[in-house]
């Protein structure tokens, strides 16, 4: 490793650590004796705003009490303003005066860009935790509990328990996405929330408390050229429809599974979070009708979906 990379992590860590806080949890729950439990949590954030917190939804999302505590070691309680499991995003609103961090735009993500994780991890307080490692893939869909996420970047990062809701920087020192799962038994196989699909829900809950975001109907996954040549496809970038919620809009239009949609509103689509970030800021536009282009076996067709 070179010596300006040598450098650079610990400059960049140092530059956003103020900004990185952990979440401490407290409430209750009910044991088969019926008797009821204290429990803690532990979890990290990231300012976005002097009095605002993003998270993971799940950190914060079952437990009442949340403690924020700084690098400085100062703590803060903390109300929830709301979440969005859908992207497994939360914010939560603090009355101490917090450093924000730079967010960046995850669109410019490559596969192999350094990276680092950084956070809590197993409720270590004092300073944060940094792991080093680079983008291993981009585009991945795992299911977390009773939901699934979408077009996660996954990394080789260490992510520990306690690190989800931490950010996931690049060598600028911005945050590219928000540290959300790791796959039980797997070694350096985290996942993040990429930056640009978590932006649209953390604008939307500080400024509403709630997100109301278009539902189209699908879960998809990112094509490649590795994807395209097993599954036969004669495409190799796009979003392959992997299923398709009944009575959907996008049910209702015609879509089926293991359609790949190339492009919408003639724009071309290279990935599942590009799909979901053109709809929403279009759908707040006030616009509900949108032309996707669909590649369904050798065939190309043009699919009308209304929102």
């Amino acid at each position: 490793m070179s010596t300006n990379i040598k450098e650079l992590i610990p400059s960049i860590v140092n530059k956003v650590s103020s900004s990185i806080v952990a979440i401490v949890t407290a409430g209750a729950v009910v044991d088969e004796w019926l008797n009821v439990v204290p429990v803690r949590g532990f979890g990290t954030g990231f300012a976005v705003d002097k009095h605002y917190v993003a998270t993971a939804s799940h950190v914060v999302s079952q437990l009442g009490e949340v403690t924020v505590v700084t690098s400085d070691g100062d703590l803060f309680e903390s109300e929830l303003v709301g979440v969005d499991p859908e992207v497994d995003t939360a914010v939560l609103r603090v009355e101490g005066e917090l450093n924000p961090i730079k967010l960046g735009d995850s669109d410019k993500l490559m596969v192999g860009e350094p990276v680092i994780a950084i956070g809590y991890p197993l409720g270590l307080m004092n300073q944060p935790t940094a792991t080093f490692g680079i983008v291993s893939a981009l585009g991945r869909t795992i299911r977390a509990g009773e939901v699934m996420l979408e077009g996660l970047i996954q990394t080789d990062a260490a992510i520990n328990p306690g690190n989800s809701g931490g950010p996931l920087v690049n060598l600028d020192g911005e945050v590219v996405g928000i540290n959300t799962a790791i796959i039980a038994g797997a070694q350096n196989i985290g996942f993040a929330v990429p930056i640009n699909l978590a932006k649209l829900s953390i604008s939307e809950l500080i400024s509403r408390g709630v997100v109301e975001k278009p539902k189209i109907g699908i879960y998809g996954i990112d094509i490649n050229k590795i994807l395209a040549r097993q599954y036969k496809l004669p495409v190799d970038r796009g979003v392959l429809v992997v299923s398709i919620q009944p009575y959907s809009p996008a049910d209702e239009a015609g879509l089926r599974r293991g359609d790949v949609i190339t492009s919408i509103d003639d724009i071309e689509l290279s990935s599942i979070v590009r799909l979901k970030t053109y709809l929403y800021n279009r759908y707040i536009e006030g616009k509900r009708e949108f032309k996707l282009r669909v590649v369904r076996g050798r065939k190309s067709m043009t699919i009308n979906v209304s929102l």
